[in-house]
C-alpha cells in the first residue's frame, strides 16, 4: 500500500514539476522525486542489496538536495540585485 501511495505522489509531483515554469519550484519538485525513487528502491526490491542502493539513491539524493537549495540561494541574490 505505501508503493502505491508513493507512486501516486511521485506522478503527481513529476507532472507538477513538468507544469510550472518557475525554476526554483521545479528544483523543489525535482528534490521530491528523488528522495521518493530512493523510498520506492527500498520499499519494491526486498534484499539486503536494495538497502545498501536505496542508502546510496538517498545519499545521492541529500547531495543534490543541497545542490539545489544553494541554487535557490543563488536566484535569491540574482533576484535582489536586479
Amino acid at each position: 500500500m505505501y508503493v502505491e501511495i508513493i507512486g501516486v505522489i511521485l506522478i503527481f509531483v513529476a507532472l507538477r514539476a513538468l507544469i510550472t515554469k518557475n525554476i526554483a519550484e521545479r528544483l523543489l519538485y525535482l528534490n521530491v522525486i528523488g528522495f521518493g525513487v530512493s523510498a520506492l528502491i527500498a520499499l519494491v526490491i526486498n534484499t539486503p542489496f536494495a538497502l545498501i542502493v536505496a542508502a546510496a539513491f538517498f545519499i545521492c539524493s541529500t547531495i543534490s538536495a543541497n545542490a539545489i537549495a544553494y541554487t535557490l540561494k543563488k536566484l535569491d541574490e540574482e533576484i535582489l540585485l536586479d
